[in-house]
């Protein structure tokens, strides 16, 4: 009885030992990718554009000068509201009046809601099936695999469009539909994690102790495939937000008098040459949030890489 309780103990003792290292190991990994993420520069700006981005969509009533429903100076006649840009109005206002700069302010809680939705709608549906077909193989392989060959051969924006004539024209149904485009390319990057990490030792072995396929896909497998996911999920904000903002200028994205970037740029662009303060703030808008997201992808791709230093 004692020796079988000192082997229990000494059991005991050692589990506690290789949980101790284990969570050593994964504080140590955790830490050197914040480090190595700390340490590009670009990927700092790429955080500072998009922080700046998040709290000027955070403060917005405050900041502001007005809700973007309300007119501000509008007049009869429309060539006597767009005024330039002033002290009054840094951005100048719109046709009817209403203040650019507060557009744009509102405009950011749209576009980064279009892009988070979006991703995450693609996270949920792309990495189910890819990790299924990686997974399986076999006829489900095959099949899935073959449905994301026939979305990815049609350009997004074009299959984007097709989703949003059938749902009908609106904001909710331009951010499925820029999720559900986006579904291809993460069910790809995860059947292809997943296939290099189903031969591993530690996959044979938690089979061999008889755990089931659910169990081993979604326990043991896919926590280790999260890394090119999340580099594929903030690159892919920055295409959700352009791909949005395209629908939007087609008038098939969020409906006036929403304040979308994409849709202020289709509304004002008859004035490109006249006031062309109303499409310049706009645009370079959607450009800074987009390299902002691009220069992070960068860097999460670079801190994610166990061979970089």
């Amino acid at each position: 009885m004692s020796g079988s309780l000192a082997e229990t103990e000494l059991s005991g003792f050692a589990r506690s030992g290789t949980e101790d290292r284990s969570q050593g190991v994964s504080r140590s990994l955790f830490w050197d990718t914040l480090r190595r993420l700390f340490s590009n520069k670009l990927a700092i700006v790429g955080m500072f554009m998009i922080g700046t981005v998040i709290l000027v969509a955070l403060t917005a009533p405050w900041i502001a000068a007005q809700h973007p429903d309300q007119n501000g100076i509008f007049q009869a006649f429309p060539q006597n509201n767009k005024l330039p840009p002033s002290i009054n109005h840094p951005m100048g206002t719109d046709v009817i009046g209403r203040d650019m700069l507060s557009l744009v302010i509102y405009g950011a809680r749209i576009s980064l809601l279009v892009g988070v939705f979006a991703v995450s709608l693609a996270i949920v549906l792309g990495a189910s099936l890819g990790a299924i077909s990686g997974f399986a193989g076999g006829t489900v392989d095959n099949v899935i695999m073959r449905i994301m060959d026939i979305m990815i051969s049609f350009p997004t924006v074009l299959l984007a469009l097709v989703i949003v004539v059938i749902l009908g024209p609106g904001l909710f149904n331009a951010m499925v539909a820029v999720g559900i485009v986006a579904v291809p390319a993460f069910a790809r990057i995860t059947r292809a994690s997943v296939l290099g990490e189903t031969g591993k030792d530690y996959v044979i072995a938690a089979r061999s102790v008889g755990a089931g396929a659910r169990r081993v896909l979604w326990r043991h497998v896919m926590p280790n495939t999260l890394s090119p996911i999340i580099v594929a999920a903030s690159l892919g904000i920055a295409t959700a937000i352009l791909d949005a903002a395209a629908l939007g200028f087609l008038g098939l994205g969020a409906q006036p008098p929403t304040p979308e970037w994409g849709l202020l740029l289709s509304r004002n662009r008859g004035y490109m040459f006249t006031s062309p303060w109303m499409v310049f703030f706009p645009g370079l808008s959607i450009m800074f949030l987009v390299l902002g997201f691009n220069l992070i992808g960068d860097g999460l791709r670079d801190a994610l890489d166990p061979k970089l230093g």
